[in-house]
């Protein structure tokens, strides 16, 4: 909406990382006109492929320094999704006998609660409350210090995702 306002004159900087987590797109429609895709990708994706052909400069600054992970997972995320060209700028040291990152693969399927806009996978739900559990009462509190489970944050593409309620039968951690 704001870039309906855009004119000739406007100067226009999007900020945003389309190598992040991508939006799911469930309508056909929405598909069809290319909107499983962010802005920011499309532009990406015009200016770095269309553009040069011309032979223009290409006007996207990349992230390069990245102040928010550890060593290992800056590395990770280089290697996977920036060509190697990520650099960690932070010092922060891992917990001995807590890897700095896991992944877990289950099996199901994404469902929408009839009275919510958002979705939910039952299998992650379920993998993610072990998870955390795990995290909670191994807590490295000579590293970290004490928690009340404030300090352990847990994101996900839908908010059902992490805040779905208990309409299986099963115990589920609500995480907001």
């Amino acid at each position: 909406m704001p870039m309906c306002l855009a004119s000739e004159s406007t100067c226009v900087i999007l900020a945003g990382d389309h190598l992040q987590m991508v939006q799911r797109v469930y309508s056909k429609e929405a598909y069809a006109l290319g909107f499983d895709r962010s802005l920011t990708e499309r532009l990406d994706h015009l200016y770095s492929g269309q553009y040069q052909q011309f032979g223009g400069s290409v006007p996207v600054v990349r992230l390069r320094l990245n102040y928010r992970n550890n060593a290992e997972i800056t590395d990770f995320l280089s290697s996977a999704f920036y060509d190697n060209q990520l650099v960690p700028m932070n010092n922060q040291q891992s917990v001995p006998g807590l890897p700095p990152m896991n992944f877990y693969a289950v099996y199901g399927r994404e469902v929408q609660d009839k009275n919510s806009a958002s979705f939910y996978n039952m299998s992650e739900v379920e993998e993610l409350t072990r998870r955390v559990k795990d995290l909670y009462s191994d807590w490295p509190t000579d590293q970290w210090g004490r928690t009340d489970g404030k300090d352990i944050l847990v994101t996900a593409a839908y908010s059902d995702q992490v805040s779905i309620h208990n309409t299986h039968g099963r115990n589920i951690i609500y995480f907001t």
